[in-house]
């Protein structure tokens, strides 16, 4: 099966760097599906879980937010933060959910209501992205 090289990078760290048959994103345009040899392009991605195929295993991982570009090379995703389904550990993020929902009931002063608002988006797609792999490994056929 034909692959294509997959980047996923964030100011931190490379997130993820592998070939895959196939990705599907969420863009601020809606679902985009990628497969080998795809037109080039750029575009925004939402904050959202996208998926991809690793050697047949369908994968998830939750971007919040960023770019994709789409070359010849392979498909590049640029975002904030970025983190792999397998990797969250949903205890500690459910930990974190609640402080941050803990400080936005606080209502202190805007920027630290902006922070706890952007950590408890940060930490919400990463939930999902854990529920998403989970659905997926449920409905898995074959």
């Amino acid at each position: 099966m034909k692959t294509f090289k997959l980047k996923v990078i964030t100011p931190n760290a490379i997130v993820l760097d592998t070939n895959v048959e196939q990705i599907i994103a969420r863009s601020i345009d809606g679902e985009i599906g990628i497969l080998p040899d795809h037109t080039p392009l750029i575009t925004p991605l939402s904050i959202a879980p996208f998926q991809y195929w690793e050697a047949g295993d369908r994968k998830v991982a939750a971007v919040l937010g960023g770019m994709m570009e789409v070359s010849k090379e392979g498909v590049t995703i640029i975002s904030d933060h970025a983190a792999l389904a397998e990797n969250i550990d949903t205890v500690v993020a459910d930990k974190e959910k609640e402080l941050a929902e803990a400080k936005l009931a606080q209502k202190k002063d805007k920027i630290d209501i902006q922070k706890a608002e952007m950590e408890l988006t940060r930490l919400l797609v990463m939930l999902e992205a854990v529920e998403l792999a989970k659905r997926l490994k449920s409905t898995r056929v074959g």
